[in-house]
């Protein structure tokens, strides 16, 4: 997956409001393990939320996909340590 097809599925997801879920995380893993790096997800989720300053589904959207990308959640969502 490119940089950009994730640009792309996580504002989908964004739009959609509620994004901390398996589904989610099961995307994530995808793209770790096709050598994406934690770093290049949280700046997609922080353009994607600086693009959209007064829609708050996305902002909420992107914030729990940020949680699943940064550890700020349990073990079972977990993606980089």
């Amino acid at each position: 997956m490119t940089k950009q097809q994730l640009y792309k599925t996580l504002l989908g997801y964004c739009t959609q409001g509620n994004c901390f879920t398996q589904e989610v995380r099961t995307i994530l893993l995808h793209y770790k393990n096709s050598g994406g790096n934690q770093d290049t997800v949280v700046s997609i989720l922080n353009n994607i939320k600086k693009e959209n300053p007064n829609h708050q589904t996305i902002q909420d959207g992107a914030d729990d996909i940020l949680d699943i990308a940064t550890g700020y959640c349990g073990l079972d969502m977990l993606v980089w340590k």
